[in-house]
């Protein structure tokens, strides 16, 4: 069973839910110790309820927090306050508010920025930090991301320029959250090249770019389980989740203050063989650059299975073994 509770941070109500370890966990489980999933966009803490009963079974104590402007946590209407030092602030009131001191972080899209955040910025209240489909966050060039994606986008569709204007997208996909949402879902699985979005011309909104979905249910989301994601999407809009975006310039800017330092925690890796941000979002051979970002890489892991981008819905227990296989050996060799 899984609590849903919250938490005040200067102003900032955050949502998070947490799980508590199974009274006879799996024997394989080793050391118990608390584990934050950190979520992307479009999502909200409701991407790992497969993952969350998955990893309390094995011993491990679960928290998943709405990241700022999603879910049900506030949604600053400031840039500024989704800057890495405001979110990763988030990520250790949650901790303390369950009394969690040394965490192993997990990381997806967004989230895994917000990790390896914490991990330059707080790197004593990270235990080791398990990174999905994205591997490092960049720092380097002389321009600015938003900067940068604006001149891409003269010559294409792309969706992090159409997400940065304010207001555009927002307009665009009111009403049409459960459209949108089952389309870049679809766009960004295995089913599709996601990068074909490419292919429309500069001006196109994100609609107009992405494909048209099969009807749901696919092998691997339920009819469901998009309720869930339409509804609570129906309900907030996309402004505060659109903001991670607007604050990209903010971020990178942030980021400079260790740009030329390596993640000192523990890290593991686990990847899709179809993902797009790995196709990309992240330079040539991005596996081949770990060690340029990450002091101690332990494991770097393909799920067997074929899954893009969304692999913790479209190869469940695939990743949720992977994910173990890591945990267990953090449970081994990483002190708590």
């Amino acid at each position: 069973m899984s609590d849903h509770r919250h938490v005040d941070r200067d102003g900032v109500r955050l949502h998070y839910v947490v799980a508590e370890p199974a009274p006879e966990p799996a024997p394989t489980a080793g050391s118990p110790g608390t584990v934050v999933l950190l979520h992307g966009f479009p999502h909200f803490w409701f991407t790992w309820h497969r993952m969350i009963p998955a990893l309390a079974a094995a011993g491990w104590r679960v928290i998943a927090p709405d990241l700022r402007g999603m879910g049900r946590s506030a949604a600053p209407a400031d840039v500024e306050a989704y800057s890495p030092r405001e979110v990763v602030d988030d990520v250790l009131a949650v901790c303390d508010a369950e009394g969690a001191g040394r965490v192993v972080l997990v990381g997806f899209d967004f989230g895994a920025g917000v990790a390896y955040d914490t991990c330059h910025l707080e790197p004593g209240r990270v235990r080791s930090v398990i990174g999905m489909e994205n591997p490092f966050m960049g720092t380097a060039g002389t321009v600015p991301p938003l900067e940068g994606s604006a001149m891409m986008a003269e010559k294409h569709f792309l969706h992090l320029h159409y997400f940065s204007q304010p207001g555009v997208a927002e307009a665009d996909l009111a009403g049409r959250e459960r459209e949108f949402l089952t389309r870049v879902f679809y766009a960004l699985s295995a089913d599709y090249h996601y990068l074909d979005v490419w292919q429309h011309p500069p001006g196109s909104t994100y609609l107009e770019a992405l494909p048209e979905a099969p009807p749901l249910p696919w092998r691997w989301l339920s009819v469901e389980e998009m309720d869930v994601y339409e509804a609570e999407y129906a309900r907030t809009g996309f402004a505060g989740p659109l903001q991670w975006y607007r604050a990209m310039d903010v971020s990178w800017s942030a980021r400079k203050e260790f740009k030329r330092q390596t993640n000192p925690v523990p890290f593991y890796f686990l990847y899709s063989e179809h993902d797009p941000d790995l196709e990309g979002f992240h330079g040539r051979d991005p596996l081949s650059k770990l060690g340029r970002h990450h002091d101690d890489v332990r494991m770097v892991r393909a799920i067997s299975s074929p899954a893009g981008h969304l692999m913790h819905l479209e190869a469940t227990e695939d990743t949720h073994r992977e994910i173990l296989t890591c945990l267990a050996d953090i449970a081994a060799s990483v002190p708590a």
